[in-house]
């Protein structure tokens, strides 16, 4: 298990997303076989959500580590994070390139029932917080490289 997590500068709120297992064990194919299966958690004060679904591949996180090296270097302003699937999505921007005060919006969805709940969200994390981010990513991109043809 591989896990990433992004905090807020204070700890109140976070976002962890944990790959566990490939979702497709048997496939052979780059595309289905780069799925992943994934524990998500979103903690703030009014809310505590957890979801487990198929939603990271592994061409996403090694595309994403060298987009998040370039921002934590203050090489560029914003970034973006949006698995393929649209449960999480994150944009992470910062307020002066020499500084160390992020910006962070995000969007969630979850199954609740029978329908889907969306939810918005934002806070301020620090360059330390989207360091440690980075690395949950590069965990992941080691624990789950990825594998298969592309045929």
């Amino acid at each position: 298990m591989a896990l990433t997590k992004l905090a807020s500068r204070d700890g109140v709120t976070d976002l962890s997303i944990e790959s566990y297992a490939y979702a497709y064990e048997e496939a052979d194919n780059i595309h289905d076989a780069a799925w992943h299966r994934n524990w998500v958690g979103f903690h703030a004060p009014e809310h505590r959500i957890t979801f487990d679904d198929i939603m990271l591949d592994s061409l996403l996180v090694a595309h994403c580590i060298p987009t998040f090296e370039s921002f934590v270097a203050g090489d560029v302003r914003q970034v973006e994070f949006t698995p393929t699937e649209p449960f999480v999505s994150l944009t992470l921007t910062r307020r002066d390139l020499s500084g160390d005060e992020v910006d962070v919006r995000g969007h969630l969805e979850h199954s609740l029932g029978d329908e889907t709940e969306a939810l918005d969200f934002a806070f301020e994390t620090s360059v330390l917080e989207v360091e440690q981010f980075l690395q949950g990513l590069r965990e992941i991109a080691s624990e789950f490289p990825i594998r298969g043809s592309l045929t």
